[in-house]
């Protein structure tokens, strides 16, 4: 089968999706005999493209300049997958897949800005009616799938992701930093969006200082986000510029360093669709505490100590409790290392190329015209005319 890929959301900052794809694709390209990927691909994409480890991906792709172009070429495809959440253009007259990891907007709206809660509203559930298979990331997101966009339960597929299978070699791979690191510190790997709860670690670290003399280092990396978490605003209205180490971008073989050197990876993100570092952190050995919330005791299995992550108190007793236990943290890495080893690439790989076999045999030419007059056309309308009115009130509030 000719599965056309769009490949226009692809960018370094993207984050834990970006891996998704390099992780994915690599697997696909270098051992699927069964299928051709025809990668339509936009200058933008070059350099994240340049990573995969198979050149295959070159035999067959189109350079587009806008995405609509993607209709100009349906005759060379037979199915087409859109991997980073909307299904666009659409409807096709041809099969459809797309993933999407998560539908965080119906529990957090106020973490995004109106114009992403439109494009959110206008495209996701859109693109999970109009696809003929809908591929998500955990069992917690299918079910959020299931309950808010009211799909059935077969057209959802669950497809875990998995860490770069260079985790798994972290003692071979690992490579120091230059910058200079405190000898004990907790890690925590995020782009400052506001959904991965710094502060919630900002506000313990200092409970923990002032209240149980307690001084515990931080090791952040990500990006800064518009609209995300000032971090280093925060740091200094805390005062804890002493104890807080930020590192922006590092590579893989850096991270796996501070995954080595680290005495526990924190991560009290308050949703997560999987959460790709509780995978690297495991797969590498380093001790997992983490939110209780969301996918994450999916992902974490028992190899984890969890905490509520809206209490600072419960956060800051079982980092004191995991910092202070040497046998407990041995225990953790023990469990950490079996759990990761329920993620692999070739996994992930067989749940889409099952989503793909599927997808094919369900498309019809009258879904096709339904989902057209439906989605292109009524959906619009009631969406532009629910956001119109929100809008209008809103103005009229202030």
């Amino acid at each position: 089968m000719r599965i056309g890929v769009n490949c226009f959301l692809l960018q370094a900052h993207i984050g834990g999706l970006k891996q998704y794809f390099l992780t994915l694709f690599g697997e696909l390209l270098e051992k699927d005999t069964d299928n051709e990927y025809i990668f339509f691909w936009f200058p933008h994409n070059a350099d994240e493209l340049a990573k995969l480890c198979s050149d295959r991906w070159k035999e067959c792709a189109i350079i587009l300049r806008d995405q609509r172009e993607v209709e100009m070429h349906l005759d060379k495809i037979d199915l087409y997958f859109c991997p980073f959440g909307a299904l666009y253009p659409s409807p096709l007259t041809i099969p459809t897949v797309v993933m999407l990891v998560d539908i965080q907007e119906v529990f957090y709206p106020e973490f995004f800005t109106l114009e992403d809660r439109y494009n959110r509203d206008l495209y996701y559930s859109s693109s999970t009616h109009m696809a003929d298979r809908v591929i998500t990331i955990s069992e917690f997101s299918k079910q959020t799938l299931l309950q808010y966009h009211h799909l059935s339960d077969d057209k959802v597929i669950v497809a875990y992701l998995n860490a770069d299978e260079r985790y798994y070699r972290s003692a071979e791979i690992a490579q120091p930093l230059e910058q200079p690191l405190p000898k004990d510190f907790i890690f925590y790997p995020a782009n400052f969006w506001k959904h991965k709860n710094h502060d919630l670690l900002l506000q313990a670290l200092r409970m923990m200082r002032d209240e149980q003399n307690l001084t515990i280092d931080v090791v952040f990396t990500g990006f800064e986000q518009s609209n995300g978490y000032p971090l280093l605003e925060k740091v200094q209205e805390y005062g804890l510029e002493s104890q807080v180490h930020t590192l922006g971008y590092i590579t893989a073989e850096q991270v796996a360093y501070l995954y080595r050197h680290a005495r526990m990876l924190v991560f009290p993100s308050l949703f997560e669709g999987f959460g790709i570092p509780l995978v690297e952190a495991m797969a590498v050995g380093c001790p997992v505490v983490a939110a209780n919330d969301t996918s994450i005791p999916e992902v974490v299995g028992d190899a984890a100590e969890l905490f509520d992550p809206t209490s600072v108190s419960n956060m800051a007793e079982i980092i004191t409790k995991v910092w202070y236990n040497d046998i407990l943290r041995k225990e953790m890495i023990r469990k950490g290392k079996c759990q990761a080893q329920e993620f692999s690439v070739t996994r992930t790989a067989q749940a889409h190329k099952l989503a793909f076999s599927q997808a094919a045999q369900a498309y019809s030419y009258p879904r096709y015209l339904w989902n057209r007059w439906v989605y292109r056309y009524y959906h619009r309308a009631r969406v532009e005319l629910r956001w119109h009115e929100y809008r209008k009130t809103n103005f009229l509030q202030e």
